[in-house]
């Protein structure tokens, strides 16, 4: 199939770290920046005095060391954007219920774009939108965990569906409203129910499926765009246009209905009194029109204001239109997609508005939800839609005002000077004509919405939602003076008569600055615009657009024009007009043709100009604005796939180059083609083939290529006969674990990246070695291994059967090797009544529906001591039916299966007699291995590597819970900012040994699913040749904070996360997710007053006095309800000053911590006379030296206390146990303070055990 390069990318005002951290709960943080919105905000209010303005830009405020954003995708995976304590990148991405296939990264423009593997194909299709995938626009528009507890989308249905007439249901989601002007609907996706709306919308479909179909969605779903935010984009200024004139001649608009779509409106302001008629709200959470945000009030005003709070000064463009008002921006001047929409089918369509102004606008392009309801309803309706262009500058017309049928308005200040803000064409993706016209903007004195600070009834805004109500209040005039025109005629009117400003290019400023009273006098117009087109390379010599420029005069007389092309800048001859006069009739038209010969453009440098039409006085009567637009020169790139048999792939290959990506789908035949420009292209493919162990086995290749010069067109073959297989060498005995294979291309400006994580099906991991390395910018390849010691092997003869995958059982085989007896007993099911089995292997074959559990408590009846099962499918199959996240369900015997080859063989084995199974069993995993390598410039001939334990870091782990069980164990790399990798299982108590890479950066984790989840506080460096102990869910457990989990205070506002349950290092910081029998509360008091109070894992507490005053934070932990004897009930209170910060750094707040080191067992059980150790110390960015602590034991619960003496030793302070022979636990009670007078009390209760 042939694919065209997407065209553009989106930039939004933004740029955040590019990287991931797994975490259980991500921090909320995330109030703390003040991030830009999706497009850039349209007004900046400013005093009446003030110089000249232009519209802000939301300064981001600084984000502190560890905060966190979590944002749930369409697709149910959550990518998390945070920082280590040295400010650098520690982003994740993580699916749901901890498994993952992998994700593709982009980062264009410095926005971010995760595609998790089973959407891509999705977006290829063009079903799903890119802007879904926009994490840093999500995060911008506030669509982060910790902001929405909702995805909003907009649907739009299949033609099937809509015939039907029925708005099909999708599970996981509600529908927030219809949306009929685009044949869809606005839903809203539920984060908890991510994944059940995922699987409804694509029926389930598998990503490697999802490829080879080229997928459509289900359930009466065409395309599914995100439902993103846009916001809000007189005297003298009435003057400039000429409305007095207008009024002088007794028009004020009278009997027009001006749609106003905005913030809402302050009704009770003197100068809008009686102006309105009828308001709707469409903003979910503000019922009412109230303006709140002062926005729409002042575009309000500027249309049909009365000026009575100034004596008639300050009146609008239209005083006597009347103005039916729509709320579809917030209080904070923001709105989604979904409520613009909703409300302009309520202006046009229910309220037949006539001109419908809108001073708003977002990213998008003409084909976007908005844009297409703007066209439509324009169609359908005759309402003119006047919308702001936006204030990005050039090349940066956003949504709505994109759409053909809108007219777009620029900004001129008061000399007619283009705005510099404003934003120009050629529009995104065809190079189309926008704007068409321009209007006052900057300095606009307008209405004051008293529901905003400020005083006074007028203020002073810029930016072109100020010049967008001068062309709708101009536009009602010219309705008044013409209430039979249509609103396409209003437009070619209102453009052909615009004051012209030949300083600038119709890109640029469109026909010139509105002229209210050239008008509505106005009897001749044209055609509003002849573009040409956007055409593709290579054009045809001679070839022609031909467009027809119609001039309707609608006066008495007939009108003469003498015609001519005005495009400065223009090749020579690119313009032909049929004819240079024209004679329009009375009441009549006439049309001459305009001919662009195409063979002169020049590619890739679009022209605009106009068609202007002057009467025999030398007066411009009419303008048409024209152009057109020549792709650059376009090659074909065809790409083929082979697997390792030699059959066709398909897929979906990543294509790169400088300043672009895209993606280039291969059909069933195993092959794709794209236009793309001329450049230098890297790419891969990242499929499933053939794995090592025969043809029915699976495994995961990259097949990549680099630096292919599409100077003309080219074929590349990727072969996977020729990929080779990826591993690692470490010493002793391993089964690999929990792989991840990544490829990472970059530039300057673009980056695109493929992380996949195979799971246990696959044998193997390969790749294709490119041949030679990159020139310009970065390529590189990795793996990242984990290789356990394995927990059983077999062999029969001197056949060993490699990597089954296996289930322990309650009581495992014991250690050590011994031969078995194995019986073949086909699928198992007559093992309940055989009664050979005592003591044998029994071996049975998957028929896709016997139940292995099932299978395994008949084979552990009749005696048997282990089960293998043999896979019918390919790959390898997993052992025991069992959600990671479930709690530990032990298998009756020991259950362990091969893949359908190998098991082959050991059943032929068993038909030869040769039944012996030699088996090694270990039941406890103890020791493994933690590798990662990364390779650069390209795939490597040999993409092997070899460790030894000399060249690894040590690292002995124990898991310390009070109680055996199943715990969840997370340890990945940090890979230029980024972690990703799976939960594996790991037992809550026991000893292993580690040994990982040296020299990289760890993130490790560790849960008790519903109980408890350990958190490191920051990123981990182990290095070679210094052993490092990590103790997980040890005692003893209290609130501990760390450069991850930092509370902060920013400007008026203190961010508390005090997570309670961090065992006893100062490593972990630790809470309670999903254990309902645990309390965490925390409370912030000045003096003796609570300010506020909430859940200790995170408190916001804004409107707090700029003064340096003393504060007290209360942090009460209890868990008395839950089985685990020790920290049953913590209690600590810190008491601190604290002042209002600058908007350029959040501070740390001076909360000092405590840690506490003592040995216990497994049991979390210490010595009678054991040495304790505390040690306070400081929160990363706080200074004050802390001083010796004070600490006193109980041995009765807290009814008596021991005073301890200390010592000190290293960085803490020691003492040493005294506990009587009768005592169980001890509880401990600490305070500390600092240099600066802040202080900290810490109660434990039960902190530890006893033995």
């Amino acid at each position: 199939m042939i694919r065209e390069v997407f065209r553009s990318s989106i930039s939004w005002g933004v740029s955040l770290p590019l990287v991931p951290v797994p975490r259980t709960w991500p921090v909320a943080l995330a109030a703390i920046t003040a991030l830009a919105a999706g497009a850039l905000p349209a007004t900046a209010a400013a005093p009446l005095a003030a110089p000249r303005a232009r519209p802000a830009v939301s300064a981001a405020a600084p984000q502190p060391h560890g905060t966190a954003r979590t944002v749930t995708l369409i697709t149910g995976d959550k990518v998390t954007l945070g920082t280590a304590a040295d400010g650098s990148p520690v982003n994740s991405f993580q699916s749901p219920r901890g498994a993952s296939a992998g994700y593709h990264r982009a980062v264009v423009d410095g926005a971010t774009y995760v595609y998790p593997d089973a959407a891509l194909p999705y977006v290829a299709a063009g079903t799903l939108d890119k802007q879904l995938f926009n994490v840093t626009r999500l995060i911008a528009d506030g669509y982060d965990d910790a902001h929405s507890a909702r995805l909003p989308l907009i649907v739009r249905y299949t033609d099937a569906a809509a015939r039907a007439r029925t708005r099909p249901k999708v599970a996981g989601s509600s529908v927030v409203r219809a949306l009929n002007s685009i044949q869809g609907a606005a839903l809203a996706q539920d984060h908890a129910q991510a994944t059940a709306f995922w699987s409804a919308l694509t029926g389930g479909t598998a990503a490697s499926t999802a490829r080879s179909a080229h997928p459509a969605l289900g359930g009466g779903v065409a395309k599914v765009w995100l439902d993103g935010r846009v916001t809000a984009d007189l005297a003298d200024s009435t003057a400039q246009i000429g409305a007095p004139q207008v009024w002088a001649q007794g028009n004020t608009g009278a009997g027009v209905k001006v749609a106003v779509l905005d913030t809402g409106v302050d009704s009770e302001h003197p100068d809008l009194a009686g102006q309105v008629g009828d308001t709707s709200s469409f903003v979910p959470s503000e019922p009412d029109t109230t303006d709140w945000n002062g926005h729409g009030t002042h575009v309000a005003s500027t249309i049909a204001g009365t000026g009575s709070a100034s004596d008639g000064k300050e009146r609008g463009v239209a005083p006597g239109a009347r103005l039916e008002i729509g709320k579809v921006l917030n209080s904070e001047g923001s709105g989604q997609e979904s409520w613009i929409i909703a409300g302009m089918q309520w202006a046009a369509q229910d309220e037949q508005a006539k001109i419908i102004s809108m001073s708003l606008g977002g990213g998008g392009d003409a084909d976007d939800p908005m844009s297409q309801a703007v066209d439509q309803l324009s169609r359908d309706t005759g309402a003119l839609f006047v919308i702001a262009a936006g204030n990005g500058g050039p090349h940066s017309i956003g949504s709505p005002g994109a759409a053909d049928d809108a007219l777009t308005v620029g900004a001129v200040d008061s000399s007619d000077h283009l705005a510099d803000f404003s934003s120009q064409g050629p529009r995104v993706g065809d190079d189309g004509l926008k704007p068409e016209i321009t209007a006052p903007g900057v300095d606009i004195v307008a209405a004051r919405s008293h529901y905003t600070r400020g005083a006074g009834y007028y203020t002073t805004m810029s930016g072109t939602s100020m010049a967008t109500p001068h062309v709708a209040g101009t536009a009602a005039l010219l309705a008044a003076a013409h209430p039979d025109w249509t609103g396409t005629q209003l437009k070619e009117a209102l453009v052909s008569s615009a004051h012209a400003t030949p300083a600038y290019t119709p890109y640029q400023a469109g026909a010139g600055r509105v002229d209210a009273l050239a008008a509505v006098h106005a009897s001749v117009f044209a055609t509003t615009t002849a573009f040409a087109g956007f055409h593709t390379w290579p054009v045809t010599p001679g070839g022609t657009d031909v467009r027809k420029v119609t001039y309707t005069n609608t006066g008495d007389t007939p009108a003469d024009l003498d015609l001519a092309v005005d495009a400065a800048g223009a090749p020579a001859g690119l313009f032909d007009l049929s004819a240079g006069h024209v004679s329009i009739p009375a009441h009549g038209t006439a049309s001459v043709d305009l001919t662009t010969h195409l063979d002169r453009l020049v590619p890739d440098q679009p022209v605009s100009g106009m068609v202007v039409g002057t009467d025999a006085g030398g007066t411009v009567r009419a303008r048409t604005l024209i152009g057109g637009a020549q792709e650059g020169q376009r090659q074909t790139l065809t790409v083929t796939a082979k697997d390792r048999s030699g059959n066709p792939l398909s897929g979906t290959v990543m294509l790169t180059t400088p300043h672009l990506w895209t993606t280039l789908e291969l059909d069933a035949s195993g092959t794709g083609k794209a236009r793309m420009p001329v450049g230098s292209y890297s790419g891969w493919l990242i499929s499933d083939v053939q794995g090592a162990s025969g043809p029915h086995s699976r495994g995961m290749a990259l097949l990549s290529f680099n630096d292919v010069s599409l100077d003309q067109d080219r074929t590349v073959t990727l072969d996977a006969r020729q990929a080779r297989r990826i591993a690692a060498r470490v010493p002793g005995q391993t089964t690999p674990v929990a792989p991840r294979l990544e490829v990472l291309r970059s530039f300057p400006d673009t980056l695109v990246e493929t992380t996949m994580l195979p799971n246990e099906s696959y044998d193997s991991i390969w790749a294709l070695p490119t041949g030679k390395k990159v020139t310009d910018g970065t390529f590189e390849f990795g793996a990242r291994f984990r290789l356990e010691e394995p927990a059983l092997t077999l062999a029969t003869g001197k056949r060993e059967y490699v990597d089954p995958l296996v289930k322990r059982a309650a009581v495992p085989l014991p250690a050590g090797t011994r031969k078995l007896a194995a019986v073949y007993a086909g699928d198992g099911s007559a093992l309940a009544s055989r009664h050979d089995l005592g003591g044998k292997a029994v071996v049975v074959r998957a028929d896709g529906v016997s139940d292995i559990q099932a299978q395994a408590e008949a084979a552990a009846a009749a005696g048997a001591r282990l089960l293998v099962v043999v896979n019918n499918g390919t790959g390898r199959m997993d052992p025991w039916d069992e959600s990671p996240w479930s709690p530990l369900s032990p298998a009756p015997l020991t259950v362990a299966t091969l893949d359908a080859d190998q098991g082959a063989d050991l059943i032929a084995a068993i038909g030869r007699g040769d039944g012996t199974l030699t088996v090694d069993s270990h039941p406890t995993t103890d020791y493994l291995y933690d590798v990662v390598h990364h390779w650069s410039g390209g795939v490597p001939a040999d993409p092997t590597w070899s460790e030894t334990r000399d060249s690894l870091a040590r690292v002995d782990v124990s898991f310390r819970n009070y109680r055996q069980g199943k715990a969840m164990e997370y340890r990945t790399d940090v890979w230029h900012g980024w972690v990703d990798g799976n939960q594996l299982t790991a037992p809550a108590q026991g000893e292993r040994t580690d040994w990982v890479t040296s020299g990289v950066d760890w993130v490790d984790d560790a849960f008790i699913v519903s109980e408890t989840g350990q958190h490191a506080v920051d990123v981990l460096h182990y290095t070679a040749g210094r052993p490092a102990k990590v103790t997980w869910f040890g005692p003893i457990q209290r609130p501990r904070m760390g450069p991850a989990y930092q509370p902060v205070r920013y400007l008026d506002t203190m961010y508390v996360v005090a997570p309670g349950w961090g065992d006893s290092g100062h490593g972990h910081v630790g809470e309670a997710g999903g254990n309902f029998d645990v309390k965490d509360w925390v409370s912030l008091y000045q003096g003796d007053r609570q300010l506020d109070w909430g859940n200790a894992e995170w408190l916001q507490v804004p409107g707090l006095a700029a003064d340096r005053l003393p504060y007290r934070l209360v942090v009460d932990n209890d868990r008395a309800a839950w089985a685990d004897p020790y920290s049953t009930h913590t209690l600590t209170e810190w008491d601190f000053t604290s002042a209002g910060t600058g908007a350029d750094a959040a501070v740390a707040l001076p909360l000092i911590q405590l840690d506490y080191a003592v040995d216990t067992d497994t049991a979390g059980r210490a010595d009678r006379h054991a040495d304790l150790t505390v040690t306070a110390s400081q929160l990363p960015g706080v200074t004050a030296a802390v001083g010796r602590p004070s600490v006193d034991i109980s041995y009765d619960d807290g009814t008596t206390w021991q005073h301890a003496g200390l010592d000190h030793r290293g960085d803490g302070w020691r003492t040493s146990l005294h506990a009587p022979k009768s005592a169980g636990f001890a509880t401990l009670r600490v305070t500390a303070r600092d240099a600066a007078g802040d202080t900290v009390s810490q109660t434990i209760t039960r902190a530890f055990g006893l033995r």
